[in-house]
């Protein structure tokens, strides 16, 4: 390594005849109000009120970690594009806001650390994002500005930020702020109060320190900013690999092929209504598919399993494109997608694991749907599979809450294997195997039994567990009725005896049935003696039931209420949930 490393203010950085380019490879800009405020209340913090007048401090906010010459004029921000991104933001916000109240000498000036000027008086922005150029130039960054409508993730988040600091100023907050963080004893908010406040701010920022690192190799660079990220910076899994590819795959001539294959990835994990993080997808995907290791340690398996050629790197990102459409179809499922009768009940296998918020065997579902997708396992085991792990974390996770430890590892080996295993046959019994594991795995009955009593409980002020025992009644009815015909969608919980009462049990599921709305609300706080008749005109199967059971009696206590709940207990561990 041959780099060069300074103290700067962000003063000093901003006014050098510099542009600082934030190259396509790099990460999005993603601050949202959270890192904004944060920058906010440091700038506020490092106010203080000196003999009646507002002075900066000395500030670190981090390094910044350039690619280039000494004395070159372009350098590309490896590390600091998100902080440098939002102080121009801010200092935007401040230039358009003083030249819209006419104060035209602090808007000038404040500029310049936005807009820098050639030796041959040819103006250039300091900082330059390849990613969304002309989006930032336009709105932001031009002391002139245009509207225009933000497109995608990045832009909106640009956008967001620049309204926080225009509301700064525009509504007055900045002096608010000024006051309440520096305890200074002024109330009025004249205009010479206000424009002391504006260049405090600005001061202030351009006080920031930062240790400002300059290396003329790309890769070097690199090695500094993972190492730097090793200690802790706030760079993710998918933002390494990414600057991994795209640095090997650096041609953008005719098309910059690393950008338009990542945006299809991202698309594809974005487009749906549960949008995904690409660092937990593409740590699912790695699991499914090379290792099971942690998300910290992704990245150092990457570059020990993925060879840094272009040939390696493109069949690495064209698979990452290629995944991500499964893996959208597990995060959010859509009925779209599992048309064909035969696998129907993979999409409601998906939904009942996203409403239990299981994610734990998408590393196996991934592998599993690529395998089926190739014809490589039939629809069949598919939905055997499938089917398996929902009813088992029903009983494991969603009414047990037992500990995950080891089934995150087993999944992955199992994902692995079943890419791995050469026929059809030989992937059937992986499949068969994995079954047999989970069935091993499941809780006692005693156990289940407990927490099923303890866990299942609803009330008009208690609604946590209500998805959870609409989802096992659905099951329940599917059970009774032999199949999924009847529509459970517009269902609502009914309590036998009345939520008037207050006893604990009340609030148990074996004091519950599912009704239509319109039946329900009949219903109200009635005793069971008057509610029957109404429970006669529900088409459920589950309710039909429990008349049957029922009888002629229109007593029920806390004994009837529990013998129930045991009952409905014993259904679904040895009949609906049986793993079979």
């Amino acid at each position: 390594m041959n780099f060069n490393a300074t103290q700067r203010t962000i003063e000093e950085v901003l006014n050098m005849p510099k542009r600082y380019v934030v190259p396509r490879f790099q990460r999005e800009y993603s601050w949202k109000i959270d890192e904004i405020d944060e920058l906010w209340k440091d700038i506020m913090l490092g106010l203080k009120y000196v003999d009646g007048k507002l002075t900066t401090t000395d500030y670190f906010i981090g390094s910044l970690v350039l690619v280039g010459a000494q004395d070159d004029n372009v350098l590309k921000i490896v590390d600091g594009q998100q902080r440098l991104t939002t102080i121009t933001i801010l200092l935007s916000a401040l230039v358009h806001y003083c030249d819209h109240i006419g104060e035209d000498k602090i808007a000038k000036g404040s500029y310049t650390y936005i807009e820098g000027i050639t030796k041959d008086s040819e103006p250039y922005f300091r900082l330059d994002n390849e990613r969304s150029s002309n989006f930032i130039k336009q709105t932001i960054q031009n002391r002139e500005t245009e509207k225009i409508a933000p497109k995608g993730i990045e832009q909106n988040n640009l956008m967001n930020a620049y309204k926080f600091f225009e509301k700064k100023f525009y509504s007055k907050e900045i002096v608010a702020d000024v006051n309440y963080f520096t305890n200074a004893n002024k109330n009025s908010e004249s205009k010479v109060e206000e424009l002391e406040c504006i260049k405090a701010v600005r001061d202030q920022v351009l006080a920031f320190k930062t240790i400002y690192i300059i290396e003329p190799d790309e890769n070097e660079a690199y090695s500094i900013f993972e190492t730097l990220n090793a200690k802790g910076l706030d760079l993710s899994t998918a933002d390494l690999i990414k600057n991994q590819v795209f640095k090997e795959l650096s041609n953008v001539h005719p098309i910059d092929y690393a950008k338009v294959q990542w945006e299809k990835m991202k698309k594809n994990l974005y487009q749906r209504e549960n949008q995904i993080d690409a660092k937990i997808f593409i740590r699912h995907y790695w699991i499914s598919k090379y290792e099971h290791v942690a998300e910290a340690k992704v990245y150092r398996s990457f570059t020990k399993n993925i060879q840094r050629t272009q040939q390696d790197m493109k069949i690495f990102l064209e698979d990452l494109v290629a995944q991500s459409k499964y893996y959208k179809m597990i995060s959010s499922p859509n009925v779209e997608d599992w048309n064909n009768k035969n696998v129907k009940q993979i999409y409601k296998s998906l939904r009942a694991l996203n409403l239990m918020r299981i994610v734990s065997p998408r590393s196996l579902i991934l592998s599993l749907f690529e395998n089926y997708y190739r014809g490589e396992i039939s629809a069949k085991y598919l939905t055997k599979a499938i089917k398996a792990i929902e009813d088992f974390h029903f009983l494991f996770s969603a009414v047990c809450s037992a500990s995950a430890s080891g089934l995150e590892s087993k999944y992955s080996r199992f994902a692995r294997e079943i890419r791995k295993a050469e026929t059809k046959q030989k992937k059937h019994k992986k499949i068969d195997q994995l079954v047999e594991e989970l069935i091993n795995k499941r809780p006692e009955f005693d156990e289940f039994y407990n927490r099923f009593a303890e866990r299942l409980v609803f009330s008009d002020e208690y609604t946590k567990e209500k998805k959870t025992i609409q989802y096992f009644f659905q099951r329940l009815e599917s059970h009774l009725l032999g199949n999924d015909e009847l529509d459970m969608s517009n269902m609502s919980l009914e309590h036998i005896g009345p939520q008037m009462n207050k006893d604990d049990f009340i609030y148990t599921i074996g004091n519950m049935i599912p009704l239509h709305p319109d039946i329900n609300s009949k219903c109200g706080n009635k005793a069971l003696g008057l509610k029957v008749d109404y429970y006669k005109r529900s088409n459920f199967h589950s309710v039909k039931h429990f008349l049957s059971e029922l009888g002629t009696s229109t007593s029920w206590n806390e004994d009837d209420i529990n013998k129930r709940t045991k009952k409905l207990a014993k259904i679904a561990y040895d009949e609906i949930f049986d793993l079979k």
